[in-house]
């Protein structure tokens, strides 16, 4: 009886490991499914050419984002200030050192020394354009 009981037992287990395969499969092939489904929507939602505007749209409000971060900071600034009243855009601490080097470059502020920064009056930044 023992012996009929075991052999029972294991051809259930059996059973249930050919039904955990077959539904294991089936559900791989639900998330191919799934998938698919999602590319075509991605093209279609794509289509009309919003999501490149909306590309072109969000560049912009980052530079104009650290533009505004430039006008709360004090007049003259040292960058680790600049990075800590900059961490709200989400830009990395080096893109935001990068800026201001290249903002020194350019005229927009001025570089007293290693790390320190003064912001330039916009009547003089209009006078050195002119």
């Amino acid at each position: 009886m023992a012996v009929n009981l075991k052999a029972a037992i294991v051809a259930n287990m059996n059973e249930l490991k050919k039904a955990i395969s077959q539904k294991t499969s089936e559900v791989a092939q639900l998330e191919r499914e799934l998938k698919r489904h999602k590319t075509v929507l991605a093209l279609l939602s794509g289509r009309d050419g919003a999501g490149k505007v909306t590309t072109k749209q969000s560049r912009g409000r980052n530079g104009t984002g650290l533009r505004t971060v430039l006008s709360r900071v004090p007049e003259t600034f040292t960058s680790k200030t600049f990075v800590k009243e900059a961490s709200r855009t989400k830009k990395q601490p080096i893109y935001i050192r990068q800026t201001l080097s290249r903002w020194a470059r350019e005229g927009k502020i001025k570089r007293l020394g290693r790390g320190k920064y003064q912001k330039l009056k916009k009547a003089s930044i209009h006078h050195l354009a002119a």
